[in-house]
């Protein structure tokens, strides 16, 4: 299926979609048709949000936040080049849209989902378990217990064979099929995750207080 041919095979919308699943609910604010391969939805996603072709994996610095005069660049580190491909193609498959928002729920999906792929990505996305929850709590909660019952594509998948597939295939393998329910272990583990998350937040702010006391 040609990209310039699917224009409505990816369908970015300004309000949310809302999908159900058994008692827990979660919105999305992006449709992927499931009959594209995962290559042409990618292009896609890279070609709505002016992404290069590669995601940007090739440049030496990166802005996580960016407005019309003011950007704050960070080195692109390898361990952020090799995670990148499979987390934009969890925002594709989870249908989570690329926007603050959407970077909470899918880093809520991804911690529940399974481990990431080093410490560093782990501490890099982990803060952003706590914010979603306290700025969009009930769709936090729900792509936790999404994500509890999905696996993630960082272990035991290889990205090119990947794109070969259809977003469909990949679906049904990492994403719960049927009706769910979030039980006393979902909430356990959703608040000792976001408890975890406001700590790593907050500990480097306690250290400099307590260094700063300690120097008067």
């Amino acid at each position: 299926m040609p990209v310039t041919a699917t224009a409505t095979a990816l369908r970015l919308r300004l309000h949310s979609v809302a999908a159900r699943a058994g008692g827990v609910r979660y919105t999305s604010n992006m449709e992927i048709s499931s009959e594209l391969t995962l290559r042409e939805a990618r292009d896609l996603f890279y070609k709505t949000h002016s992404f290069p072709e590669d995601g940007g994996v090739a440049k030496d610095k990166w802005s996580p936040i960016g407005c019309r005069d003011l950007k704050v660049y960070l080195p692109n580190f390898d361990w952020r080049k090799k995670a990148i491909p499979y987390h934009d193609l969890h925002h594709i498959l989870a249908e989570y849209q690329f926007c603050p928002t959407g970077e909470f729920q899918v880093a809520a999906w991804e911690f529940a989902a399974g481990k990431y792929p080093n410490i560093f990505t782990t501490l890099f996305c982990i803060p952003l378990v706590s914010m979603g929850a306290f700025l969009i709590p009930s769709r936090q909660f729900c792509a936790y217990i999404r994500g509890r019952r999905s696996r993630t594509l960082y272990e035991g998948y290889s990205y090119e064979e990947l794109l070969d597939k259809t977003v469909g295939e990949i679906r049904n393998e990492i994403l719960p099929q049927g009706s769910y329910h979030a039980n006393l272990r979902d909430y356990l583990n959703y608040i000792k995750q976001v408890f975890l998350s406001a700590a790593v937040i907050v500990t480097p702010f306690l250290s400099i207080f307590f260094i700063y006391l300690g120097t008067k």
